[in-house]
């Protein structure tokens, strides 16, 4: 008697059907790739669609992982902890890209007139931000000494040797306000070099998006509200470019009734006032991270000029509530 089919043929269509989902997967995860970590002490999100998808955003975050082994300035031995330790003693030979990340971070200070300053680390530490560290308001004793650490000018770069030197015991470098940014700047390099048309790249505040979203409407990204954390205050439709804000809703604390934010502001050792929240957009992430703490620092008015003097968008919202747009921005917000 011979023996049914029926059951071969079941098993064969069973594998194919399980060979074809399996390869769906592969396909869908390959082109379509989304990815969370934490990193610079906050959340990292990629999002990239394309062929190759998935590689390059492994690339990007071990990349991004790398940097923030490299500039983490409380985790010992790191390039950033060891520029630091070598204060006022000796130059220290660091990699490519913190050199890079350390060369841009002087030429925006000096752009920004010392409003963004990367030596504002000693005057962190004797606030008590960045670290498990009580926070409290020093004396203007303390503050006039540890501003003597301060200044950018302070540090010496040595392009051949690719050394820093950090010309007085006591200084420090903090890239806090720039190397989100710089980070997100490396993974739109590397998605860029895998032909990826479509990306976001998140890292705290700090967004970069490449071209569309998969169904051609343009990235939307919200501007948050100050004053409440469920609300934005407009949106923005951003392609091929970086936005930025800096806020003092985050990392804060109160002292006789006074708001004193993590936002510092290097040329006085307090923190800044008057500001409660500044977004700009710009061709570059690095740019925009420290641009948006160089405008909050300066407050409304001169933070305003600032953006204005480099044809940027950007929003500035006063400790009231108040929002002041620059020019560019006026054309973009979508209230």
């Amino acid at each position: 008697m011979k023996k049914s089919l029926f059951p071969k043929f079941i098993s064969i269509l069973l594998l194919i059907c399980a060979s074809g989902w399996i390869g769906y997967a592969f396909y869908t995860r390959n082109v379509h790739y989304r990815e969370t970590r934490f990193l610079f002490d906050t959340e990292v999100y990629i999002e990239a669609h394309g062929w190759e998808a998935k590689q390059a955003g492994l690339q990007v975050l071990d990349r991004m992982g790398d940097l923030d082994a490299k500039l983490n300035k409380f985790k010992a031995g790191s390039e950033l902890d060891k520029i630091n330790q070598a204060a006022g003693q000796q130059p220290v030979e660091v990699s490519d890209l913190t050199f890079e990340v350390i060369a841009q971070s002087l030429q925006i200070a000096e752009t920004t007139g010392g409003a963004f300053d990367p030596t504002v680390g000693p005057l962190m530490a004797l606030w008590g931000f960045g670290s498990q560290e009580k926070q409290t308001v020093p004396s203007n004793k303390e503050i006039s000494e540890y501003l003597k650490l301060v200044g950018y000018q302070k540090v010496i770069l040595d392009q051949a040797n690719k050394t820093v030197y950090l010309t007085r015991k006591g200084m420090m470098l903090d890239l806090g306000a720039i190397a989100k940014g710089y980070a997100v700047d490396q993974a739109v390099q590397i998605l860029k070099e895998h032909n990826i048309s479509s990306a976001l790249v998140s890292a705290g505040g700090n967004i970069y998006t490449i071209g569309r979203r998969t169904n051609g409407s343009p990235w939307q990204i919200g501007i948050r509200d100050p004053a409440s954390k469920e609300k934005i205050v407009g949106y923005i439709q951003l392609e091929n470019q970086a936005i930025d804000t800096s806020g003092d809703y985050e990392r804060f604390f109160w002292a006789n009734g006074k708001k004193y934010s993590h936002i510092i502001d290097p040329r006085t050792g307090y923190p800044a006032q008057g500001v409660s929240g500044c977004t700009v957009i710009m061709p570059q992430a690095a740019q925009a991270d420290a641009f948006a703490t160089a405008a909050f620092v300066l407050g409304v008015d001169k933070g305003l000029d600032l953006i204005e003097e480099d044809n940027s968008p950007g929003v500035m919202i006063d400790s009231q509530g108040q929002m002041v747009l620059s020019s560019k921005m006026k054309e973009l917000l979508i209230k």
